[in-house]
């Protein structure tokens, strides 16, 4: 396990480079983007836009690398911007401000979905197409209101969103809703996220996590419980690679491991670095992050 002091407010998001080697981090507050090497908290390097025409990034509130292409993005409170990241040259500026969440789907040429405070989800196909010196608007939007949190099917013909009202699918082809989840509204935007396989989707209310049958809309979810004390709330999840374990993280300060069949907790990690907001597994499922209102981040090996 390490620790180091990456910022010195919270960070709001953290990813996990593809083959694992970089850590990438915002903290809402900043205008760049940090690269970490997660292994030994090294500042690799900070990404501040550096357009040609001098323009910067806005406030940085969110990070994603695309898990099949080249490619990091970056929801800025001015655009998302994404970077290639074998040259780390910007090369598109997409138009929507304050995007508190990012997903790329799979593959060579991924989509990249965007959810922005301004109550819309922008698509984009082909992200990494430069854009020059212009600003390049969505190929389509979805529900015309917040979204908290996406992901993308593990195959990529799938859209998941979490709001504080609902859950739904997309088909990110077309923007159109091909299921809305049946459940309680809250008060708190939770993740959401799918399966290795894609066969279940784990959505957030409050405390509870939501666990769904993707194929089947007649089966009841299956809940537990992930959140405690005083301050309960669930803000991040993540699969093991089996799909047999989630790992959810929270208000509470602790990263919790649970058997999915069983429900039962399995670990639980609290190092006093206050409120959890971000975490994930390494892409090689045998590390894992975890950052939040201190501005510390955490690695640790996942079987130690």
């Amino acid at each position: 396990m390490f620790v180091w002091q990456a910022h010195k407010g919270k960070v709001d998001s953290l990813a996990f480079g593809p083959d694992g080697r970089l850590l990438a981090t915002a903290t809402g507050g900043t205008r760049t983007v940090h690269l970490w090497e997660p292994t030994t908290g090294t500042l690799v390097r900070k990404l501040a836009g550096d357009w040609p025409d001098g323009r910067g990034l806005g406030a940085v509130k969110s990070v994603a690398f695309a898990p099949g292409a080249p490619l990091l993005a970056a929801g800025t409170a001015r655009s998302v911007t994404v970077w290639r990241t074998d040259n780390w040259v910007p090369v598109a500026d997409l138009a929507t401000a304050y995007a508190y969440e990012l997903a790329f789907g799979p593959g060579a040429s991924p989509r990249l979905a965007a959810s922005s405070s301004y109550d819309h989800t922008g698509i984009w196909d082909d992200p990494g197409r430069p854009t020059g010196l212009t600003v390049r608007r969505p190929d389509r939007q979805v529900v015309p209101r917040g979204v908290a949190a996406l992901d993308f099917s593990p195959d990529g013909r799938l859209l998941a969103g979490n709001s504080c009202y609902d859950a739904m699918l997309w088909d990110p082809a077309t923007g159109k809703e091909v299921r809305d989840f049946d459940r309680p509204p809250g008060n708190h935007r939770g993740a959401v996220r799918f399966s290795p396989d894609g066969a279940r989707l784990a959505a957030v209310r409050g405390k509870w996590v939501d666990l769904w049958d993707v194929a089947d809309p007649t089966r009841p979810a299956v809940t537990i419980q992930a959140g405690t004390g005083r301050q309960p709330a669930v803000w991040a999840l993540g699969w093991a690679s089996d799909g047999r374990v989630l790992m959810t993280a929270g208000a509470d300060g602790f990263v919790r491991f649970w058997d999915i069949e069983s429900r039962a907790e399995l670990r639980s990690f609290s190092w006093g670095i206050g409120k959890v907001y971000c975490a994930a597994f390494a892409p090689d499922g045998l590390t894992c992050a975890a950052a939040g209102e201190n501005g510390q981040v955490v690695v640790w090996d996942v079987d130690a």
